[in-house]
């Protein structure tokens, strides 16, 4: 598998456009009912903006790094379990 993702023309490595709890709790550093509130109040920031919300327990992760100052890439790294 890692010669796939190092062939020609492969930019990067596929990865998921929202957070879990899960992730956000990693993160963060805290619980699974803390991230839970965070992936909602990051939800309500997005109607707000006026973009759609993710299903519950998922939140946009470019609103979530950019709501919490953290780089996409350490995001990407998290979702991708490195």
């Amino acid at each position: 598998m890692s010669a796939l993702t190092e062939a020609p023309g492969v930019v990067q490595k596929s990865t998921r456009i929202f957070v879990t709890h899960e992730d956000v709790a990693t993160l963060l550093g805290c619980g699974k009912s803390k991230a839970y509130d965070i992936v909602r109040e990051v939800n309500r920031q997005a109607r707000k903006k006026g973009n759609h919300p993710f299903p519950s327990g998922k939140a946009n992760k470019y609103l979530f790094s950019d709501i919490f100052n953290i780089p996409v890439d350490e995001v990407d790294k998290v979702i991708n379990g490195e």
